[in-house]
């Protein structure tokens, strides 16, 4: 494994009774708990983080796998899961989203619990973990690459200007 397990933000069963409160009724009347649910999607996003984001964000930032960050100096070769602000409301939505995703797909591949219901439930899970994935490449405002403890509004700046890149590739 390349990815040690950890949780990728400190989303909690209150941040699914925001974001999502028919899911936490539904798992309610089932008697679960979301901790489950909450590893298995972390577990999830640390995989597609590593091997989906990393690159990009790489491609996008210095056109290369790794390079030294501007503040501290130090050399960046790899992902690295300490790296991410837990706090951050992209990571928590992520991770809400694909723990209901994973609650929605255990019920729909029950032969003895399928309906409707938890069917198009899954489906607009899916739908919304896609739309908030989509929206955490385009904002990239959860990983510290200054070793400070905060992205800066200058971090979030470099990386939000959609038109300095087409298609991931550098043009100058």
């Amino acid at each position: 494994m390349s990815v040690p397990y950890q949780r990728i933000s400190r989303a909690t069963a209150d941040d699914i009774i925001l974001y999502d409160p028919a899911a936490e009724r539904r798992a309610a009347a089932m008697k679960l708990e979301w901790d489950t649910y909450f590893e298995i999607a972390s577990q999830q996003i640390l995989y597609m983080l590593e091997f989906g984001w990393w690159p990009q964000y790489c491609e996008k930032h210095t056109g290369a796998a790794l390079f030294r960050t501007q503040t501290s100096g130090h050399l960046v070769t790899a992902f690295d899961p300490d790296l991410l602000l837990t706090d951050s409301q992209t990571l928590k939505q992520l991770d809400v989203f694909k723990a209901v995703e994973v609650f929605y797909s255990t019920l729909v591949t029950d032969p003895s619990n399928v309906n409707e219901v938890d069917r198009e439930n899954y489906e607009f899970s899916r739908r919304r973990f896609d739309d908030a994935w989509k929206t955490a490449q385009q904002l990239s405002n959860f990983y510290d690459l200054n070793f400070d403890g905060y992205i800066s509004k200058i971090e979030e700046n470099r990386t939000a200007d959609h038109q300095y890149f087409i298609g991931d590739r550098r043009y100058f």
